[in-house]
């Protein structure tokens, strides 16, 4: 009984939206920290550098990037002067660190670069980035992006087996069925017929100049990938340019990829992000268009306990036969909470016990 209480808590909390679409509609993008670094006043021709770094704050395209400018020959903060102590003391200033979102807990550089490089770097786009952009603002549920290793043979096999697995999972799996009560919810901005899933491949190679920020952001999304770098990688990017967990090599296989697919067209949790798989990417975009702009994409989302008390009576579904196919039944908020009591309940008298 707290076995069914508990998963029909859980199934109440759920959302009938697959997780690439919510991600799309209400993932904000994290943002990631540029620190310029220098010594005194800066020229007029380095604020204009500085300026570059990423899209004016009234642009229609923004980035998820926060630029600060720190002196270091006044007082710094704790932080910044723990960063500042990290770089090579012969730094050439203005000087540049790129770090991730401080939500992902990496604490490692991205890249670090004198300030007119960095500018010339373009770091909050780039070729494939905007390719990437298109294809999920065209409405595919992931780009798959292959980081090659070099070694055309592991490259091409690793494509091959990637493009091979995604053409059959989009003719095998399906998409979750849309609740009527998770649109009038604003959940989701689209209809049914308007989810599309679609998988595609984009190569990058390593040696691509153009592509040196997204690379390195990549390459330092997990803990010891670079030590990985004569194996081909994949990263499946979703939502507003966020990248699920690596595969790696060997471990581009049927199975992981199968894995990785379900999980991105499933229906979402609608957890906070935080506690999903992934992070986020650099992009300058504007994702709202991208998903296809709608009031419902303003609207506060519902407390989730709320959706509970306002569920549908009972549903069955049936067939044409007349035999039932599935029934979703509404669980109220005080059932959930009682379920939850007693699991605490049994959990103290069992230790008790021990």
């Amino acid at each position: 009984m707290l076995a069914f209480l508990l998963l029909s808590a859980a199934s109440a909390l759920a959302c009938s939206v697959p997780v690439f679409r919510y991600a799309l509609e209400h993932w904000e993008a994290d943002p990631f920290q540029a620190i310029v670094y220098h010594r005194g006043a800066l020229t007029a021709e380095q604020q204009k550098q500085i300026t570059a770094l990423k899209p004016p704050a009234d642009a229609a395209e923004s980035a998820n990037l926060s630029v600060t400018t720190v002196d270091v020959a006044a007082e710094m903060s704790p932080d910044h002067a723990e960063i500042w102590k990290q770089q090579p003391q012969d730094s050439e200033l203005p000087h540049v660190v790129l770090r991730y979102p401080r939500s992902t807990g990496v604490r490692e550089d991205i890249l670090t670069t004198p300030l007119a490089r960095a500018a010339a770097l373009n770091l909050t786009d780039s070729p494939v980035r905007q390719e990437i952009l298109q294809r999920l603002g065209e409405g595919q549920s992931a780009v798959w992006v292959l980081l090659e290793s070099g070694d055309a043979a592991l490259d091409d096999g690793a494509a091959k087996l990637l493009q091979d697995r995604l053409d059959y999972l989009m003719g095998v799996l399906t998409l979750p069925e849309l609740d009527n009560q998770d649109i009038a919810n604003g959940l989701v901005s689209v209809g049914q017929d308007e989810l599309r899933l679609e998988f595609s491949l984009v190569r990058v190679s390593r040696k691509d100049a153009k592509e040196s920020a997204l690379i390195s952001t990549l390459m330092g999304s997990e803990k010891d990938l670079s030590e990985w770098t004569k194996e081909p990688m994949v990263f499946p990017v979703f939502g507003r340019g966020r990248a699920l967990y690596a595969l790696i090599g060997k471990g581009i296989r049927a199975e992981t990829i199968e894995e990785a697919a379900t999980f991105l067209i499933g229906k979402c949790s609608c957890q906070v992000k935080e506690q999903n798989p992934g992070i986020d990417l650099l992009f300058t975009a504007d994702w709202k268009k991208l998903a296809k702009g709608s009031p419902l994409l303003d609207r506060e989302l519902p407390d989730l306990t709320e959706l509970a008390k306002t569920s549908e009576p009972v549903t069955v579904r049936t067939s044409p036969e007349g035999t039932v196919v599935s029934m979703t039944i509404p669980i109220p908020p005080w059932v959930m909470m009682g379920g939850m009591a007693l699991v605490l309940m049994a959990a103290g008298f069992l230790w008790k016990k021990r």
